[in-house]
């Protein structure tokens, strides 16, 4: 499975650093920076399995996995910005080093990039589009944060919005300029949602229950922050009393100390919130199957039960 995401981020790479000399000199300093951090290049490998099980062109795909890489690496940059991380993939978060208004430019910068990049073939509206429902799902994810009821099924939409809509857009985009039809268009994009979804799960499972030398970041940190992820909003929606306990720290509104922070990854484990979100990804992962089963593609089968073995190798077991 890893070799499917190196061998896409090892693809991707030179038109990647190509594309990012482009911009001015000021803000290609900055933004090589934030790139030097690497990432899962889950994205670009999406588009390119997308790419071989439609014997579509290669270097076409590459222009896509490009364009939607930088996209998504706008929203990394605003989202350290908007969530005060930091720390990204080991190193000073792009805001750390040269401030919130910078990193802001950067991002923007980039997004312009990865729409400028797709520039030439099909589909440009429909990736500007994306920006535009990935913009949406951080301001939910923002509001979340400052509303005492917050409802599953508006968590999940912000999910979607988070994550799934631009592997859907990346899998749409592939399959679009391959000159695939409206319906074999659709199902790459509906794949693509899934396999998003299924990895927000696990991330948020990851900020409650990450292993924080894997992770690089502290264990239970969403927890301390007040944020209202997957499983969190199903523990305080649970009925429980460990439910009730858990609404009533958040109630506070301040942030959680080190000893409310384990007392409140307790409490949602409690609520058996842990293992509805992990049997989550299994029912995403194997939604997202079906849509591609008539392919056949192993790259695109091992693609979507990354999801979970994502979550398993960086979680902590004991906590």
């Amino acid at each position: 499975m890893v070799k499917l995401l190196d061998d896409a981020r090892a693809a991707v790479q030179p038109l990647l650093k190509s594309r990012l000399d482009t911009l001015p000199p000021t803000l290609r300093q900055r933004a090589a920076h934030h790139f030097a951090g690497g990432g899962k290049a889950v994205r670009p490998a999406l588009v390119l399995a997308t790419a071989r099980a439609l014997d579509a062109d290669h270097d076409t795909a590459l222009t896509i996995a490009t364009a939607v890489e930088l996209v998504h690496n706008f929203t990394l940059i605003h989202d350290d910005v908007h969530d005060q991380d930091a720390e990204r993939h080991g190193r000073p978060a792009l805001w750390t080093v040269y401030g919130t208004s910078e990193a802001l430019l950067v991002g923007n910068a980039v997004c312009a990039l990865g729409l400028e990049t797709l520039d030439g073939l099909k589909g440009v509206g429909r990736l500007a589009r994306c920006v535009t429902d990935l913009c949406e799902g951080q301001s939910l994810d923002i509001a979340f944060e400052q509303r005492a009821e917050v409802s599953l099924d508006e968590c999940l939409r912000m999910s979607a919005g988070k994550t799934g809509v631009l592997l859907g857009c990346a899998g749409a985009l592939t399959a679009l300029n391959a000159g695939a039809d409206d319906d074999v268009v659709r199902t790459f994009q509906d794949f693509g949602i899934e396999i998003g979804i299924a990895f927000q799960f696990a991330n948020d499972l990851l900020g409650i229950w990450g292993d924080e030398e894997a992770t690089g970041k502290p264990t239970g940190s969403d927890v301390a922050r007040l944020k209202k992820t997957l499983p969190i909003i199903r523990a305080l929606r649970s009925g429980t009393e460990a439910g009730t306990q858990l609404a009533e720290l958040y109630a506070a509104g301040v942030e959680l100390d080190d000893t409310q922070t384990r007392r409140a990854i307790a409490l949602v484990a409690r609520t058996g919130a842990r293992e509805w979100a992990e049997s989550e990804i299994h029912r995403r992962v194997t939604r997202a199957l079906k849509h591609i089963e008539h392919t056949g593609s192993p790259e695109l089968t091992l693609l979507a039960e990354l999801a979970y073995a994502y979550y398993r190798s960086l979680s902590s077991a004991d906590s």
